[in-house]
């Protein structure tokens, strides 16, 4: 004798799970790169998909770089950055970062120079054991458009 089980599911239940696991297979792993000096770090930001991403790396970094230009804060991609510790050491080195960074640095003061097509920008952060600290870096004058003339 044969037994055939119906299993009523709830519509929005099946397109709630459709959609996570979509979501899950959909969404491209970002693996941490190491620079020659063995800091590891993650550079990203392009697209919707990668901002996701590289947002859901965030917390595992110490220091979470953002580049932008303008007032209105346009992201920035093709940055150059070295960072430099307090010996005045180059710990860090990226050329052509996209518009996010994420380095793992040890806790401790440092110097950040970032230069987006020849305008250089310099920053110094402290940085604190398992702690995340966000850093925004802006070309505030790099963008003709968004000075206006008021007319």
């Amino acid at each position: 004798m044969m037994h055939i089980i119906q299993i009523k599911l709830n519509p929005i239940l099946v397109l709630i799970l459709a959609l996570f696991f979509a979501q899950i297979a959909y969404a491209k792993p970002f693996i941490a790169l190491k620079s020659p000096t063995g800091i590891a770090y993650l550079s990203g930001g392009i697209g919707e998909e990668e901002v996701l991403a590289m947002r859901a790396q965030a917390k595992k970094f110490t220091l979470n770089l953002l580049f932008s230009e303008g007032t209105s804060g346009r992201s920035v991609t093709n940055v150059n950055v070295n960072i430099y510790n307090e010996q005045d050491e180059r710990v860090f080195r990226i050329v052509g970062s996209k518009p996010m960074l994420y380095v793992n640095l040890p806790a401790g003061t440092y110097l950040i120079l970032a230069n987006n097509n020849g305008q250089k920008l310099r920053h110094k952060v402290s940085l604190e054991d398992n702690a995340n600290k966000k850093v925004i870096l802006n070309w505030k004058d790099a963008v003709e458009e968004d000075l206006s003339t008021g007319e």
